[in-house]
């Protein structure tokens, strides 16, 4: 049986002898059909289904592994906050337990407190983004828009 690809291009060159007049619909019609396409296109559907089931299956599995992976990360920030909290209160700066050393170090961080307050310099500024969903609207409503067009793109949909 031939592949998908050479029953597209049979298929190109058989709409092209069509609208030539070289040949007439029904032979068209009769040739797409001897050539089994829609055995084909049944079997290509099925390892569709079977590729998206395995991508459902892969997804979840990385749902769950992230839901377990955020469970872990959780565990060790309560953890580490916990001895960091025992460690301060005991005024101890630095210890050894067994195979590990612990110290208590500090670091400084900006903390804003009126954002409204700091002058200009401070801010970084943000290059202009694109509202598609705005554009597509004004599009749709027939506005002309110089710089944009509205295509349509073709889909596969199985049901």
């Amino acid at each position: 049986m031939a592949s998908l690809y050479e029953l597209t291009s049979t298929a190109y060159s058989l709409q092209v002898l069509l609208e030539n007049g070289d040949i007439d619909e029904e032979t068209f019609n009769d040739t797409l059909e001897a050539m089994g396409g829609d055995e084909k296109i049944e079997n290509v559907c099925k390892v569709i289904r079977n590729l998206e089931a395995d991508a459902a299956a892969f997804k979840a599995e990385k749902d769950r592994l992230a839901e377990r992976q955020k469970t872990a990360e959780n565990g060790v920030k309560r953890l580490k906050q916990s001895l960091l909290d025992y460690l301060v209160a005991a005024d101890i700066k630095k210890h050894s337990a067994g195979l590990f050393s612990v110290s208590v170090g500090t670091s400084k961080s900006v903390n804003i407190t009126n954002e409204d307050a700091l002058p200009d310099r401070y801010f970084v500024p943000q290059p202009p983004k694109v509202d598609k969903t705005m554009l597509s609207n004004d599009l749709k409503s027939a506005i002309h828009i110089e710089g944009a067009e509205l295509v349509e793109n073709p889909y596969l949909r199985i049901r």
